[in-house]
């Protein structure tokens, strides 16, 4: 009988039953965050030449990928069947101010140094299956940054062709970054977990976060400039023993 019961436990495992181990409410993740930029192309018109023969202006990085981390803390939301997942997450940057805008730039051509922080406040809808815990939403997002000198570079230092010195570029980056609601990033995502049976979870989140002041700011760009895709691998730790 008792050899019996024991089989049972164990296909009953193997079929994906729910198991009793629950979730830390918190999870801690990292991954790439692929910025898109629709003038990966760089400058088109350039002003001039350089006496070496090079041409002048400068030029703008392609789409950059930066390695972001972060944390989310989830409160469930009995009455609707919902959850509310804020999270926080941080990365950086680099600059450059060109085409009345700023621009990633590659490391010889940057100007400003920009960390960035990321604040989401999704409702999640949630679903357990067996060992894996689904999940889809999204919400308001806000997307904090501020641009600093970045080293090497000289405040007074301007290259040719340029109207503005590297500090007076690091200004016009900033006010630009916090004009027309350009801080305003609502995003969607989806997820899933596998916990395993000491309650430990690890899993995915793919999120994408959209510029919308693309609709109305000005200069006008395309609206796929810097869309966010976020991807990172998830570690929830479980709710016993911490």
């Amino acid at each position: 009988m008792k050899a019996r019961l024991t089989a049972a436990l164990i296909l009953f495992s193997l079929l994906g039953a729910p198991l009793a181990a629950e979730y830390a409410p918190f999870t801690l993740f990292g991954g790439l965050n692929l910025v898109w930029n629709s003038d990966g192309e760089g400058v088109t018109d350039i002003p001039g030449m350089e006496e070496d023969g090079n041409p002048g202006g400068l030029e703008s990085a392609p789409s950059p990928l930066a390695v972001f981390f972060g944390g989310e803390y989830r409160f469930p939301l009995p009455r609707f069947k919902l959850t509310l997942a804020p999270s926080v997450s941080i990365y950086s940057l680099q600059y450059l101010w060109a085409n009345d805008r700023p621009l990633p730039a590659e490391i010889e051509n940057r100007t400003a140094y920009v960390p960035c922080l990321l604040l989401d406040l999704p409702v999640l809808w949630t679903r357990e299956s067996g060992r894996f815990l689904l999940s889809a939403g999204g919400g308001f997002g806000i997307l904090a940054r501020y641009g600093f000198l970045d080293s090497g570079v000289a405040s007074d230092e301007i290259n040719s062709g340029e109207l503005y010195t590297a500090g007076e570029q690091v200004k016009k980056i900033n006010a630009y970054f916090w004009d027309s609601g350009r801080w305003f990033y609502p995003s969607l995502q989806v997820g899933a977990r596998y916990r395993l049976e000491t309650g430990w979870g690890g899993g995915f989140t793919l999120r994408v976060s959209y510029p919308l002041a693309n609709l109305w700011s000005s200069p006008s760009v395309p609206l796929e400039d810097s869309v966010m895709y976020l991807l990172a691998v998830t570690i929830t730790p479980p709710a016993k023993g911490l």
